[in-house]
């Protein structure tokens, strides 16, 4: 994933993954930088993984973001573009 926040504001109906570990190491050069642009996109962000570890969610939970925007960035955003009307 490369981060662009140009594009994000460019674009309204883009969203990003942080599922590849290429997301993870371009947040983690900055993490003053990750938590500001989590922040700004937290309705367009979307956690995923492409392989079983822990470390996005150890670096997104390090970042000690609100609550309620590590919700959507885990499941919020993902669950209001695809819906579950099962519940």
């Amino acid at each position: 994933m490369i981060i662009d926040a140009h594009m994000l504001h460019q674009y309204p109906n883009l969203y990003a993954d942080l599922s590849a570990g290429s997301g993870l190491n371009a947040l983690k050069r900055d993490p003053a930088f990750a938590g500001e642009f989590l922040l700004e996109f937290q309705d367009r962000v979307m956690y995923a993984r492409d392989y079983f570890d822990n470390r996005h969610q150890e670096f997104l939970n390090s970042l000690e973001l609100p609550g309620d925007v590590l919700a959507k960035i885990y499941a919020g955003n993902a669950l209001r573009l695809v819906p579950d009307d099962r519940q």
